[in-house]
């Protein structure tokens, strides 16, 4: 079948970062690299794609960690076997540390979108992550990618980082907004499974999540003040400069995951590969989440709630399951104004839209588990 969204998972970095839970394997030698790209293109070339795609997004791990050469092979892979639409979005995630100009020179023709992992503007907290970067390199980035004329640039910050104070997070955003950005990802710090982090909690101090509250909602006044708009609970953008890929996954669309750890859903089920680049190689068979088509229909709802806009009429009659199990949207209506009863300050509704108000978004899990009662 054919795909409206697709992923490509690089799993490679330079060293794994403290917090992080993905998978990817650190420091790579060139022939693991090679390999990897080389079943890469086997897949794109059976894959058989043939309605254009809507957006392509390069993650990882660190696609930037692939030489300018390797950058090549990938983008003329991509070009070959994968049609895409008129004004497609086409992002790629990069470090600071290997945002040089000759990977630039390749990236810049291709990709119209930059996603930068900044995580912090402080080489005290950026050590503390277990950050390859630092501030120096990360301005170095920044500047360079102004040279190179890209418009559409996005970086992530993390707060609640053990040490950092409301005033510190706002000096971050600061410098973020008068980096020419337009778009901007912040994630509270969070310790994932088999992660660094997790591995060394005893002597780890998360900060309480009463702050990290209070960091969320001062984000969102900070940005507002500064032409940015929160539209979805972590992720920020000047108006148009929404990550189009995120909006779609999150109401519902296809999407097509390659590479290792990469997840998929074909409108009705999920699936994801093998967490393991050997058995991604050897083809091992992804694990595969097969539920109903009501509650997975639920499911999308419920991930949707999570943008500002939520679900609008249009939205919820567009999703590939919904043309196919017919749920009236007034039945949508009719299920939202059961919970809002129970939280009246968590939930707005009205004929034509359902969305989570400012204090919901914080507590969208309260709304989720409502939802499935």
């Amino acid at each position: 079948m054919d795909y409206e969204n697709i992923y490509i998972h690089i799993p490679f970095c330079k060293r794994k970062c403290a917090y992080c839970g993905f998978y990817s394997e650190a420091d790579p030698s060139p022939a693991r690299i090679e390999a990897f790209l080389d079943k890469l293109e086997g897949k794109l070339a059976v894959l058989g794609q043939s309605t254009p795609v809507n957006t392509l997004f390069l993650g990882g791990g660190t696609p930037s960690l692939l030489s300018p050469q390797q950058l090549q092979r990938l983008q003329t892979m991509v070009e070959k076997y994968l049609p895409l639409a008129a004004g497609a979005e086409v992002s790629i995630e990069c470090n600071p540390e290997n945002f040089g100009p000759e990977r630039l020179e390749v990236i810049r023709p291709f990709a119209n979108r930059i996603s930068i992992g900044v995580q912090a503007f402080s080489d005290s907290f950026l050590t503390a992550l277990g950050r390859a970067s630092s501030r120096k390199q990360i301005e170095q980035a920044l500047h360079l990618a102004k040279e190179f004329n890209f418009n559409n640039l996005s970086i992530d910050l993390i707060y609640g980082i053990p040490g950092q104070t409301r005033k510190s997070w706002l000096a971050n955003l600061e410098l973020a907004v008068k980096s020419d950005i337009k778009h901007i990802s912040c994630y509270s710090l969070t310790v994932e499974e088999g992660s660094e982090l997790d591995n060394r909690i005893e002597n780890f101090t998360p900060v309480e999540n009463d702050e990290t509250a209070e960091m969320w909602l001062q984000t969102g006044d900070f940005l507002s003040k500064k032409g940015f708009s929160r539209y979805e609970v972590s992720n920020y953008s000047c108006p148009g400069a929404e990550c189009r890929h995120n909006v779609n996954i999150w109401h519902g669309q296809t999407y097509l995951g390659l590479g290792p750890a990469a997840s998929s859903f074909d409108g009705a089920n999920r699936w994801t590969e093998p967490a393991s680049l050997n058995d991604w190689l050897a083809d091992k068979e992804p694990e595969r989440d097969i539920i109903e088509p009501e509650y997975r229909l639920i499911e999308i709802f419920i991930i949707g709630l999570r943008t500002v806009e939520g679900w609008t009429r249009d939205y919820w009659e567009k999703i590939p399951l919904q043309q196919t199990m017919n749920v009236e949207w007034q039945t949508m209506v009719q299920k939202a104004l059961k919970v809002k009863k129970l939280y009246p300050d968590l939930l707005e509704v009205t004929p034509g839209s359902i969305h989570l108000t400012q204090q919901g978004l914080l507590f969208w899990n309260t709304i989720a588990e409502a939802w499935l009662e």
